[in-house]
C-alpha cells in the first residue's frame, strides 16, 4: 500500500517556487510604497501651496507658520510642525526670508521655499 503525502522533492520544488515569487514581489512592493509616498508628498505640497496663497491674502502680507497650517485640512499643528491625521505625513515650517516648508512621508520629501513671518 502506498503512503499518502508529498515527497521530499515535491516539497522542495514548492519551496523554491515560493522563494522565487517572494524574491520578485518584495522589491516591487517596496517600489510601490515609495511611489505612493512620493505621490502623497506631491499632493500635500500642492495643498501647502494653496494654503500659503490663502494665508498670504488673509494676512495681507507675509503669513506665519500657524496661519499657513490653519488653511490645511486633515491634520493638526503643534508649533512649527503639522501632522496628518494618519500620522504619516509631516510638514515642518521654518520662518525666514526665505523660509521653508518641508513636506515628508517615509523616505520622500519636498521643500518649498517661501517668505514666512516669525
Amino acid at each position: 500500500m502506498r503512503a499518502k503525502g508529498f515527497t521530499l522533492i515535491e516539497l522542495a520544488i514548492v519551496i523554491v517556487i515560493i522563494g522565487i515569487l517572494v524574491a520578485i514581489a518584495v522589491p516591487r512592493f517596496v517600489d510601490l510604497t515609495n511611489e505612493a509616498n512620493k505621490a502623497n508628498v506631491d499632493a500635500t505640497a500642492a495643498a501647502v501651496r494653496s494654503a500659503y496663497a490663502i494665508a498670504t491674502v488673509q494676512a495681507k502680507g507675509v503669513p506665519t507658520c500657524a496661519e499657513i497650517f490653519a488653511n490645511l485640512d486633515g491634520g493638526s499643528a503643534s508649533g512649527s510642525t503639522w501632522t496628518s491625521d494618519d500620522g504619516e505625513t509631516t510638514i515642518t515650517c521654518t520662518s525666514g526670508t526665505p523660509g521653508s516648508l518641508v513636506v515628508s512621508r517615509g523616505s520622500a520629501s519636498r521643500t518649498l521655499n517661501y517668505n514666512i513671518a516669525p
